[in-house]
């Protein structure tokens, strides 16, 4: 375990510099500086896989899951996020104030931003944005998102995972996952998920990483590739907020995807897992 727990603080340290950086340099989360070093970020985990195989004389990124032969789990890695933010938008409507609607704030206004733009009579509808988003998320989910999340499941359920040898299913998603919601705190507190509860947002993201992660590790044993838990973690971050233009009231900590409607998506997305088999989350991780 002294590699992982190597693995685990490079990780952080990376993460704590490139955020720290933007925030001597005065920008906010909105600024392309921080948007830069926001996705930089994500290439800390394979960066930090490499240096510790280095340190520990290892064949640098052998081991540890980078195949790349296509099964039917890297289209269930692809598409299962967009099944998981409607079943978001579900539980969200569950929620004490909280409604469905066509015609969110977000919604009306982006629409409006769209059709002031396009030629006099050319109007842009809900349905057919919602075809664009839809198609835009997957696509971004299965490349430049896949792309970006691979910098970091190269080292969550690949480095990190093998560490764990041995060890049971659950114990290890969830100190992985403690480890992962962790790992995001500099990013949290500048603002970055909870923007209104940058303190209490850390936590939150612990908590709903340790949802997540099983999730994610379920798909990884399953696929036999880091590269599908990376389609996955990619179309996970293109459809996480699709519920924002459907619900007439939102809440960082309530119905975003990394909070209370998202932890309760994981853990039925779990269930729904656990039943295609069974043998998975009671079994050992292997070598």
């Amino acid at each position: 375990m002294k590699k992982g727990l190597l693995f685990a603080i490079i990780a952080c340290v990376g993460v704590w510099l490139l955020v720290g950086v933007s925030w001597l340099c005065g920008k906010t989360a909105q600024s392309p500086l921080w948007i830069a070093a926001a996705s930089l970020c994500m290439f800390m985990p394979l960066l930090a896989t490499i240096i510790t195989q280095k340190v520990n004389r290892e064949s640098v990124l052998r081991g540890i899951g980078i195949r790349w032969k296509f099964n039917r789990w890297w289209i269930v890695a692809w598409l299962l996020p967009v099944l998981m933010a409607v079943a978001m938008i579900g539980v969200a409507c569950a929620l004490p104030g909280v409604h469905f609607t066509l015609e969110s704030a977000i919604m009306v206004d982006t629409l409006e931003q769209i059709n002031s733009k396009l030629p006099e009579g050319a109007t842009l509808s809900p349905a057919v944005f919602l075809l664009i988003q839809m198609s835009g998320g997957l696509i971004a989910g299965a490349t430049i998102n896949a792309l970006l999340a691979f910098g970091e499941e190269v080292g969550w359920r690949g480095y990190l995972l093998r560490q764990f040898a041995g060890k049971k299913f659950v114990f290890t998603a969830v100190v992985i996952g403690a480890v992962w919601g962790l790992w995001h705190a500099p990013l949290i507190l500048m603002g970055h998920n909870f923007p209104s509860h940058p303190v209490i947002g850390v936590f939150i993201m612990i908590v709903a990483c340790v949802c997540l992660a099983p999730v994610v590790q379920f798909i990884r044993i399953k696929s036999g590739s880091v590269v599908a838990a990376a389609i996955f973690h990619g179309s996970f971050n293109a459809f996480a907020s699709l519920g924002v233009l459907f619900l007439d009231h939102t809440d960082e900590l309530l119905t975003a995807p990394m909070g209370l409607a998202g932890m309760v998506v994981s853990l039925m997305t779990l269930g729904a897992l656990h039943l295609t088999d069974r043998s998975v989350l009671l079994s050992t991780i292997k070598e």
